[in-house]
C-alpha cells in the first residue's frame, strides 16, 4: 500500500507541475498581449526604468509568481483543502535575485519579491506555520527560465538566477511591508508596481479562465472607426463640433447646450484617440441613474459584450439585465462582472466617484491604475460637481497630463472662475455658437413663494400642460405634492421624487416617469434638485424655488428639451424663505442677474459668468471657502495614499464630497421582517439617510451577513408614495 500510495503522490506532483508550466505560459502570453509601447513609454519616463527592463520585470514575475504551486504545502490543499501560501513560497525563491532592485537614495527594493509576493493583493499576515518543501520538480521549471525568455521574448536571455530558497521568508515581512509603504509614497515606484502587477494581475486571471467555459472581453474585436460608428447614428449628418472632435486628438473642453449630441461627439472624439484595440474608453457622469441610461445607449455603438458598467449598484443591475437575457445568474456572469469592474471593458460607463475610488487605490485596484494609463476618459456633466470634487478633479487632471491620457470634459454651462480652479481654462475649446443662439423658455421671475402660487400652478395643469415642479428640499417637496392632492389632483397625475426613496422605489419612479412623460394625459412631478442631472426628462412648463445660477440652468434643461420653437416652455423662478441646502450671497446674485425674458441659450452662460465673476470678487468670504474646498479635494490624492495602509487594506470611500452630513445605506425594520424578501435582495430596499438618525431610530438586530452585506436597522415610517413620511417621524423635519 505504502508503495501504491508514492506512486500516487508522484503521479500527483508530475500533473501539479505540468500544470503549473502549461498555466504559467498562458499567463505570459496573455501578459505580452497586454503591453502596448504607448504605456510603457509612459511608465518608463516616470519610473526611470528601460523599456527593455520592465518589459524583463513583466516577464519574469509571471514566470515566477506561481512557482510556489510546485510544494507539498499547495498539493495537500488541492487535495485536503489545507492552508497553503502559495505566493509566499514562491516569492522565497527570488529573495537572492538583485536584478530587479530599485535604487532610491540608500535604499534597494526588490521588484520582483514585491509584486509576486502580493500578486493576490493580500500579504500573508495570518501565516502562522511558514515551513514549506518544494517539489524536486520546482527546481526542474525554475532552471526553464532562459528557455522560456528565448521562447516569448525572441532573444536569448542574459540573466543568471540559482535556484535558493529562503526559509525564514516570514522573517522578511516587516521589510516588505515597509518596501510597500516606500513605494505608495513614491510616485515613480507607485506607477511601475501598480502598472506591472495589474498585467500580472489581468494576465493570471485570464489564463485561469481558459480552464472554464467562462469568455470575457477586454479589447475591442475591431478597433471601432469613424465611419463604422457613424452608421449607427440616428441622424444622417455630423454637426460642426461632432465633426471638430471627431479629428481631435488633444483633452478638450465642449460646452454645448443639452440635448445637441454631446454624447456622439464625444464618442467619436474617443475612437479617433484610441491608439491600439486595448485602449479603453472611460465615459463618467455623475448619478448611477444616468449611468445607466448611457448604458443602455452605447449598446447601438457598440457590441454589448465590449460594455461595462461600473457603480455600486452597477452589479444588482446588471444581474436583472442578465436574468432577463439568460434565464439565471451564472458563473460566466460572475467572472466577467469579475473583470469588468476594473475598468477592462473597451467601453466602460462609471460614475465619476467609481472612477475616482478604483483610481486612488494602491493594491486592490492594480489592474484599475494599469487600464487608466491607456484609457481615453470622457467626464461629462462636469459643472455638477461640488466644489471639493472638481479640487480633486483639478489633480485627477494633472496626473492625467503627465502620463498624456487624453480627457474630453463637457458642460452645456461652467464658469470661467470655475474653469480657472480647475486648471483647464487653456483647454481646446470646441463649442459651436449657432447652437446657443437658440431659444427654449420663456423665463419669469416670481417675488413670492412657491406655495403660495399653487392655484397658478393648477391653472397651468388645467390647459394640458406637463408640470414639472422642483424645490430645494424633501421637506418643502413633500409639502407641496400633499397640498396639491388636497386641492384636488388626482393620484394618477401626480409623482412624487426624491432622495428618501428605497432604491428599488427609485427605479420604480423613475420608470413610472418616463411612462407619464410618453402618455398623452398630462401630470405633475414634484422633485427635489435630483432631476437636475440624473433624469433625461423634458416637460412643458417648470416652477422652481430659486437656486444658484448653475443649478437653475441644469433645471432649465428639462424643459423644451429640443428647443422647439412651436412648444416654447414656460419657467416660473421663485423667490425662498429658507435658502438651504444653498448660500444666501449665491441665491440673492443669481436671483438679481436673471432676467426675464425669451432669450437665446448663449444669454444664460452669460448670466452665470457675471453671478461668478460678482461672487469672487464682492464676497471674500465665499471666495475664500471656495479656494478652501478646491485646496482641500485637491490634496485628497496625495493625503489618502499617504494614510493607507499598504496593500493590506484600503477604504472605499475617501470623502471626496462636501457632504455636511455623512450617509449610510439602511434597512428598514418592515423590510428586515417581512420574510418574504431575501437577504441578497436587501441592498434593493435600504434607504441612503445620514447616520445620526442612527441615535432616535435604530432598531438592534442580530448582525445580517447575508452575501457579505449588513446593514443597520431603522424603525421609520415609509410609504411608496411619499418615502419617508415627516409627519410621523420626529426630527426629521430639520433634516428633509
Amino acid at each position: 500500500m505504502k508503495i501504491v500510495a508514492k506512486k500516487i503522490e508522484k503521479d500527483n506532483q508530475v500533473l501539479a507541475t505540468q500544470s503549473l508550466e502549461t498555466h504559467t505560459n498562458w499567463v505570459i502570453e496573455e501578459a505580452l498581449k497586454l503591453i502596448d509601447d504607448n504605456s510603457l513609454n509612459k511608465v518608463s519616463k516616470v519610473s526611470g526604468f528601460s523599456k527593455n527592463k520592465i518589459l524583463d520585470l513583466i516577464f519574469f514575475t509571471a514566470y515566477f509568481h506561481d512557482i510556489g504551486k510546485a510544494t507539498k504545502e499547495f498539493q495537500s490543499t488541492i487535495r485536503y483543502g489545507s492552508n497553503s501560501y502559495h505566493s509566499l513560497y514562491s516569492a522565497s525563491v527570488l529573495v537572492g535575485i538583485e536584478d530587479f532592485d530599485f535604487l532610491e537614495g540608500n535604499r534597494y527594493i526588490n521588484l520582483l519579491l514585491v509584486i509576486v509576493l502580493t500578486h493576490h493583493t493580500l500579504l500573508p499576515y495570518g501565516v502562522k506555520d511558514v515551513k514549506f518543501n518544494f517539489l524536486d520538480e520546482a527546481k526542474l521549471f525554475f532552471n526553464g527560465y532562459k528557455k522560456s525568455y528565448k521562447k516569448y521574448m525572441n532573444k536569448s536571455c542574459d540573466y543568471h538566477f540559482e535556484f535558493e530558497i529562503e526559509k525564514d521568508i516570514k522573517l522578511q515581512l516587516e521589510a516588505i511591508e515597509e518596501d510597500l509603504q516606500y513605494i505608495k509614497a513614491n510616485h515613480k515606484l507607485r506607477i511601475l508596481y501598480s502598472y506591472v502587477s495589474g498585467i500580472l494581475n489581468i494576465a493570471d486571471w485570464l489564463a485561469s479562465a481558459r480552464f472554464s467555459d467562462t469568455q470575457t472581453v477586454i479589447a475591442f474585436k475591431i478597433q471601432p472607426s469613424k465611419e463604422e460608428f457613424i452608421k449607427h447614428l440616428s441622424f444622417d449628418k455630423l454637426r460642426e463640433f461632432q465633426e471638430n472632435l471627431s479629428v481631435n486628438s488633444q483633452s478638450v473642453l465642449v460646452e454645448i447646450p443639452t440635448g445637441e449630441g454631446k454624447t456622439e461627439g464625444s464618442l467619436l472624439w474617443a475612437i479617433n484617440n484610441l491608439y491600439n484595440n486595448y485602449t479603453k474608453i472611460i465615459y463618467t457622469l455623475p448619478t448611477q441613474t444616468t449611468s445607466n441610461k448611457l448604458y443602455e445607449r452605447v449598446h447601438s455603438f457598440f457590441d454589448k459584450k465590449e460594455c461595462g458598467l461600473i457603480h455600486s449598484s452597477a452589479k444588482i443591475y446588471l444581474e436583472k439585465e442578465y436574468e432577463r437575457e439568460n434565464g439565471q445568474v451564472d458563473e460566466i456572469f460572475k467572472s466577467d462582472f469579475l473583470l469588468s469592474k476594473s475598468f477592462n471593458k473597451p467601453v466602460t460607463v462609471s460614475t465619476i466617484d467609481s472612477l475616482l475610488k478604483y483610481f486612488i487605490n494602491i493594491g486592490r485596484f492594480n489592474i484599475a491604475t494599469k487600464n487608466f494609463l491607456n484609457s481615453v476618459i470622457i467626464i461629462d456633466e462636469v459643472h455638477a460637481y461640488d466644489l471639493k470634487l472638481m479640487g480633486f478633479l483639478k489633480r485627477f487632471f494633472e496626473l492625467c497630463r503627465e502620463f498624456n491620457v487624453k480627457v474630453c470634459l463637457m458642460s452645456a454651462s461652467i464658469p470661467n472662475k470655475i474653469k480657472e480652479l480647475l486648471g483647464v481654462e487653456n483647454y481646446p475649446l470646441i463649442i459651436q455658437k449657432n447652437l446657443f443662439e437658440k431659444k427654449a423658455n420663456e423665463i419669469i421671475k416670481v417675488e413670492k413663494i412657491l406655495d403660495d402660487d399653487l392655484e397658478f400652478i393648477l391653472e397651468k395643469f388645467r390647459d394640458r400642460k406637463n408640470i414639472l415642479i422642483i424645490r430645494n428640499t424633501v421637506k418643502s417637496a413633500t409639502l407641496t405634492f400633499e397640498k396639491l392632492r388636497e386641492l384636488g389632483v388626482d393620484s394618477e397625475d401626480i409623482v412624487l421624487y426624491h432622495s428618501t426613496f428605497k432604491k428599488r422605489d427609485k427605479t420604480k419612479k423613475e420608470e413610472l416617469i418616463f411612462q407619464k412623460l410618453d402618455n398623452d394625459k398630462p401630470f405633475i412631478l414634484v422633485a427635489t434638485q435630483i432631476v437636475e442631472v440624473s433624469l433625461d426628462i423634458d416637460f412643458d412648463v417648470m416652477f422652481t424655488d430659486n437656486a444658484p445660477i448653475d443649478s437653475l440652468i441644469q433645471r432649465f434643461g428639462r424643459v423644451n428639451r429640443k428647443k422647439s420653437i412651436e412648444r416654447k416652455g414656460e419657467i416660473f423662478i421663485y423667490r425662498t424663505q429658507n435658502p438651504l441646502p444653498y448660500r444666501d450671497t449665491m441665491l440673492d446674485l443669481t436671483f438679481e442677474t436673471i432676467e426675464d425674458g425669451y432669450f437665446e441659450l448663449g444669454k444664460y452662460v452669460k448670466w452665470l459668468n457675471i453671478v461668478y465673476d460678482r461672487l469672487f470678487e464682492d464676497d471674500i468670504v465665499i471666495k475664500n471657502e471656495i479656494t478652501r474646498l478646491f485646496d482641500d479635494g485637491y490634496g485628497k490624492y496625495d493625503e489618502v495614499l499617504k494614510k493607507l495602509d499598504g496593500i493590506k487594506k484600503s477604504l472605499d470611500n475617501y470623502d471626496l464630497r462636501d457632504i455636511e452630513q455623512i450617509k449610510n445605506d439602511y434597512l428598514l425594520y418592515d423590510d428586515y421582517i417581512n420574510e418574504e424578501i431575501d437577504e441578497k435582495d436587501y441592498y434593493e430596499y435600504t434607504i441612503s439617510l445620514p447616520i445620526w438618525l442612527e441615535k432616535e431610530y435604530i432598531h438592534n438586530v442580530p448582525q445580517e451577513i447575508g452575501n457579505k452585506l449588513y446593514y443597520k436597522v431603522l424603525k421609520l415610517d415609509y410609504s411608496f408614495e411619499k418615502g419617508i413620511l415627516i409627519e410621523k417621524n420626529r426630527n426629521l423635519v430639520d433634516f428633509l
